[in-house]
């Protein structure tokens, strides 16, 4: 068949980046969001819950009225699994948010591409190179550097931090290694309402308080439509004509956007260690993302490739 014109693949390619450039950004203003949820009295259960239930019942809806057919069985369960994994993640990374900085928690939550090559090398046989292992050591320097020179005692945060990036990192390792996604939309409804059921059987065990207050709940509203959906749509609709290297280098917006929002908006002190922890952290996640495995977004790693080919054709 004949290639498309180079001006075609350039517009797609514009496009694309500016779609993966909105979904960073998007997913930076997480921390803007919950701000308002905790001050309206919901804790990171209870905001989470809301969260992932209204984005899955609208992303599903959107399905629904598009005539998108869910996933098989199989291809359900999986998905739903992944979302349990995704869902642990993000309890970690607000529960650390709520308890610590947020600059440190998302420093600490985005070294999880140094815990996804671990993994890799350690468990599936990858092989490694002198930029792996450069960029393992500039994780692991960047999260010494900030917790070192910013840590006030509060021991818990930094766990929870750390515990969500190796969930999110064991979850992108069995996403992209143990499923084929055959609708990326239909997967990420699956994903969404698996981060959903986790943070519902989670309120049955020790509890959920939800926010009060119109600015809380419109607040609420805001992170699963402009944090959440948003995002995952923008991401699913761009990576493909540029790539997954590509998608996950800008991706690393994300930490910078939400830093900045902190800063400037939530009005955090932010120190020269997590300022130098977070750079070390950014260019080893840069590095790892120029790498084959390299993928922030597991739901649609396999059909990057097929649509690329098919862009070609």
């Amino acid at each position: 068949m004949r290639s498309a014109p180079p001006l075609v693949l350039n517009n797609r390619y514009a496009r694309g980046f500016l779609l993966v450039l909105l979904s960073a950004f998007a997913y930076g203003l997480q921390p803007l969001f919950a701000q308002y949820a905790y001050a309206g009295g919901a804790d990171p259960v209870g905001l989470l819950l809301v969260r992932f239930l209204i984005a899955a019942t609208i992303l599903l809806l959107f399905l629904r009225l598009r005539g998108i057919a869910l996933p098989s069985w199989k291809l359900t369960g999986q998905n739903l699994l992944l979302g349990v994994g995704y869902g642990l993640a993000s309890l970690g990374y607000y529960s650390a948010s709520h308890s610590t900085s947020v600059s440190l928690a998302v420093i600490l939550m985005f070294s999880f591409p140094a815990f996804v090559t671990a993994i890799s090398i350690v468990y599936l046989g990858e092989r490694t190179s002198p930029l792996k292992l450069l960029s393992l050591l500039l994780a692991l320097g960047g999260v010494l550097l900030a917790t070192g020179l910013s840590f006030h005692g509060n021991l818990g945060g930094v766990l929870w931090a750390l515990f969500a990036a190796l969930s999110y990192g064991a979850s992108i390792v069995y996403g992209t290694h143990r499923i084929r996604h055959v609708q990326p939309l239909a997967s990420a409804a699956m994903v969404l309402l698996g981060c959903a059921l986790t943070f519902a059987v989670a309120a049955l065990y020790w509890g959920a308080t939800l926010p009060s207050g119109g600015p809380a709940w419109g607040a609420m509203l805001g992170l699963a439509l402009f944090a959440t959906i948003v995002p995952v749509v923008a991401f699913l609709a761009g990576s493909p004509h540029i790539g997954s290297s590509s998608a996950a280098t800008l991706s690393t917006l994300e930490p910078v956007v939400a830093v900045t929002i902190a800063v400037l908006l939530i009005g955090e002190p932010i120190s020269a260690g997590v300022l130098g922890g977070g750079l070390l952290v950014v260019v080893a996640a840069i590095i790892l993302s120029r790498q084959d495995h390299g993928q922030p977004l597991a739901v649609v790693d396999e059909v990057t490739v097929e649509l690329e080919a098919n862009e070609r054709a």
